[in-house]
C-alpha cells in the first residue's frame, strides 16, 4: 500500500501526541516511500520539525519514567539462562538474549541481564529491556534493543524503541539494583549484519533517521556477526 507525504506526516503528528507509543506505530516500520523520499525519512524529519528544539524536549518529556518498586534484577534469570532453546522456537530474540547472558563482547562488555521488566504494575504496559551490558574498562553500561537475524524492522523503529525504554526506566534505581552506580548509562541498538536496520544505517538515503539517531536521541549502534557470537562493529554518536 502506498501513502502520500501528507498522509505520513499526519500519522506522525497524531502519534507524537503520545510519544511513549510512537515506536510501536506501524508507520515507523513502513518500507518504500513517495517521490524518492522514504517514509521513515518523512517521519524522522517530522519528529525534528514538530518539537523544534535541539534536544527534542517535548518528545522526551512526553515519555514518563516508571519507577519499579521491585528490583530490576531478577534472580531467576540465572536459572533461565541455563535452559536450552527448544527446537523450532519462534521466540528468537528472547532466546538469543538468554544465550548472550554472562558473555562478554567487544564494545558493549559483559551482558549482565536480559528481559528486564519496566512495568511497576500490570497496567503500565511498558515492555522489557532486551539486554543490559557493562563494559568495566570504559565504566559504561548499555541498555540494548536486540533484533533477531534478518530482522525486517527499520532503523527508525529500533531507535525509537530503545530511546523510549531508556526514558521509561528509573536509571538511578537500575544502576543501584545492578551495583553499577557511577556508570555512564547509554542506549544502543544491537542488530545482525543482515538486518534491515543495519542496511538502513549504511544507506545514504537515511540521512534524517541517522541525524535523529545520533545527533538528537544519542543512540549508538552495534552489529552482531551472522553467528551472533561476536559484535563485529560499533558506532557511537
Amino acid at each position: 500500500m502506498s501513502y502520500s507525504r501528507d498522509e505520513i506526516k499526519l500519522k506522525a503528528n497524531d502519534a507524537l501526541n503520545n510519544p511513549a507509543t510512537l515506536y510501536a506505530q506501524p508507520f515507523v516500520n513502513y518500507k518504500g516511500g513517495v517521490n524518492g523520499e522514504r517514509y521513515t525519512e518523512i517521519v524522522a524529519r517530522e519528529i525534528s520539525r514538530r518539537v523544534k528544539s535541539d534536544n527534542l524536549a517535548a518528545f522526551r518529556h512526553g515519555i514518563k519514567m516508571i519507577t519499579r518498586e521491585e528490583s530490576y534484577k531478577t534472580a531467576s534469570h540465572f536459572e533461565l539462562a541455563k535452559q536450552e532453546r527448544p527446537a523450532g522456537s519462534n521466540r528468537g530474540e528472547e532466546w538469543i538474549a538468554k544465550e548472550m547472558f554472562g558473555k562478554s563482547f567487544d564494545y558493549i562488555g559483559e551482558v549482565i541481564d536480559f528481559q528486564i521488566p519496566l512495568n511497576n504494575t500490570s497496567n503500565d504496559g511498558a515492555g522489557k529491556i532486551d539486554l543490559l551490558s557493562y563494559n568495566i574498562s570504559e565504566n559504561t553500561a548499555y541498555i540494548l534493543e536486540l533484533k533477531k537475524p534478518a530482522s525486517e524492522e527499520t532503523l527508525l523503529r529500533c531507535v525509537l524503541e530503545v530511546f523510549t525504554y531508556w526514558k521509561i526506566v528509573d536509571k538511578e534505581k537500575l544502576m543501584r539494583d545492578f551495583d553499577i552506580v557511577g556508570t555512564e548509562l547509554r542506549k544502543a541498538v544491537l542488530v545482525y549484519e543482515n538486518s534491515v536496520a543495519y542496511k538502513d544505517f549504511q544507506d545514504d538515503e537515511c540521512e534524517a533517521v541517522y541525524t535523529l539517531m545520533c545527533d538528537k536521541l544519542h543512540v549508538d549502534l552495534f552489529v552482531l556477526g551472522s553467528g551472533g557470537e561476536r559484535v563485529i562493529d560499533g558506532y557511537r554518536h
